[in-house]
């Protein structure tokens, strides 16, 4: 028996809102189920996400139709189940379109019995069907895409999984990341599925979600069957380039590595042995360029740019310490002429702040008011609360402020306290006093007016609040205790 084993496909998708992604998505599917019929398969699976959402265009069904047209022409079925992306809610769905075309057949559980000639069914309770295909004495099982919530909740799916394919053989087709094989991937803290939790008895298990290439043989997993992942036909992420570029500082030229998964493509499996078919999926470049100038890291990029082809995708991450920071926009035009298909570049640029250390004597750093409020606090740490100057000492030493270079005031301007005994100002000169309410003549009742807010006078002290909140930046102590005197 010979079969294509397919997954991830997610026709439909423009990746980075660029029109020319959706027909590189589109090609490697054709070239994928071309390959198939030529090699003659006896059937094609497509373990979820044919389509990159649950309700694609009409341009992309007739993309899909057109080329599903294919296989169905030489006789060839195609089983698949929904993955996380395409999977639906509604009663219908775009797999439903495609079935009744003759396109494909979903398997799993249903709400009807399926129909065709490849196709089973064991009706498990009212309305909700096994629905299963069945080329000569092979069976092809599956299961759509699943949370591990939903896996878990009410001893469920989980469970249910060994309960439902107990005593099945053959092939068993799932969209889900199993943990034993999700190690360096994405969905290594988010599987979905253990490997104990897996039903054994079945030959091949074809699995899709996990965007890489993994196979786990019987001797690692104590199955009965490999466990395959072909991962998918086109680059969706950057952690799935196909070359990584570094430059960094210390390095005298870029350095190029391919990416360590390898190649995209599928399988062509025989006898239940995969054998990996690449396609032509477009180039994509992970470039990460490090400088400590503009003028550095343009050069930098320039020279990592060169080793790129002229039909690929980059995304290009700038990093560094540089003064000032950088605009991206400044970078946007400089590849403009190098003939990539697509680039786009990414900042991790911190902006240096130049500042000096400035040490500020205890009458610079707090008012008299401040050193009043010190000596009634009296904060831990407990051995200082004997001691005020200890304390004040400890505080001076522990912080510092940063004073920016060119700041023309002095830190004691800045740090101005009420001179103790100064009479207090209720309101600056020229503000206006606030009116007095009217009494009313004898016999005369008050009349009614409308409360006015209070408006704020200039120079009067406000009220002290009831706690004083932890300090933001404690180099500026006084800041935080005007802060809590609002």
């Amino acid at each position: 028996m010979k079969f294509a084993h397919i997954a991830d496909v997610h026709l439909g998708r423009e990746q980075f809102n660029q029109p020319f992604r959706y027909y590189d998505y589109l090609k490697v599917f054709r070239e994928a189920i071309e390959r198939a019929v030529k090699e003659r398969v006896d059937f094609i699976l497509i373990a979820g996400d044919l389509f990159h959402v649950s309700r694609p265009s009409p341009k992309t069904i007739r993309d899909a139709i057109e080329v599903l047209e294919l296989p169905k022409k030489r006789g060839i079925p195609v089983f698949a189940i929904e993955g996380n992306h395409d999977k639906t809610i509604r009663e219908t769905s775009v797999f439903d379109l495609l079935e009744h075309l003759g396109l494909l057949h979903t398997v799993g559980l249903r709400k009807e019995p399926g129909k065709g000639e490849f196709i089973r069914s064991k009706k498990l309770s009212e309305n909700r069907y096994l629905v299963w295909g069945q080329v000569g004495d092979l069976e092809i099982h599956g299961l759509r895409h699943h949370t591990r919530w939903q896996l878990i909740r009410n001893d469920g799916a989980v469970n249910v999984l060994k309960a439902l394919f107990k005593g099945r053989k053959g092939i068993l087709m799932l969209h889900q990341a199993v943990d034993y094989l999700a190690k360096d991937t994405p969905y290594q803290d988010a599987f979905d599925l253990k490997l104990s939790e897996l039903p054994d008895g079945f030959s091949y298990y074809a699995l899709g979600h996990i965007h890489v290439r993994r196979i786990a043989d019987p001797s690692q997993t104590g199955l009965s069957g490999p466990i395959v992942y072909p991962g998918s036909l086109e680059r969706t992420e950057v952690r799935e380039a196909s070359h990584i570029i570094r430059y960094s500082l210390r390095d005298k030229k870029p350095k190029v590595t391919a990416n360590r998964d390898g190649p995209k493509g599928f399988y062509i499996v025989e006898d239940f042995q995969p054998e990996f078919v690449e396609v032509d999926a477009r180039p994509f470049y992970s470039v990460r360029v490090e400088g400590e100038s503009k003028a550095e890291l343009r050069k930098k990029v320039e020279e990592a740019a060169s080793l790129i082809p002229k039909d690929a995708i980059a995304v290009i991450t700038l990093e560094g310490t540089i003064k000032g920071g950088i605009a991206l926009a400044e970078f946007n035009d400089l590849l403009k002429d190098s003939g990539l298909r697509y680039y786009t570049f990414r900042s991790r640029v911190v902006g240096a702040a130049v500042v000096s250390r400035e040490r500020l004597s205890e009458e610079e750093l707090f008012t008299d008011w401040e050193r009043e409020l010190l000596l009634h606090l009296r904060v831990p740490p407990k051995e200082f609360s004997e001691s005020l100057t200890e304390f004040i000492s400890w505080l001076m030493e522990r912080y510092e402020k940063d004073i920016p270079e060119g700041t023309p005031k002095k830190a004691q301007e800045l740090h101005k306290g009420e001179k103790k005994g100064e009479p207090e100002k209720s309101r600056e000169e020229g503000a206006e006093r606030p009116k007095t309410k009217e009494k009313p003549a004898k016999g005369e009742k008050p009349r009614k007016t409308e409360k006015e807010k209070p408006k704020p006078t200039a120079g009067k002290e406000p009220k002290k609040p009831k706690s004083i909140p932890k300090p933001r930046n404690p180099s500026s102590l006084d800041a935080w205790l005007r802060r809590g005197r609002p």
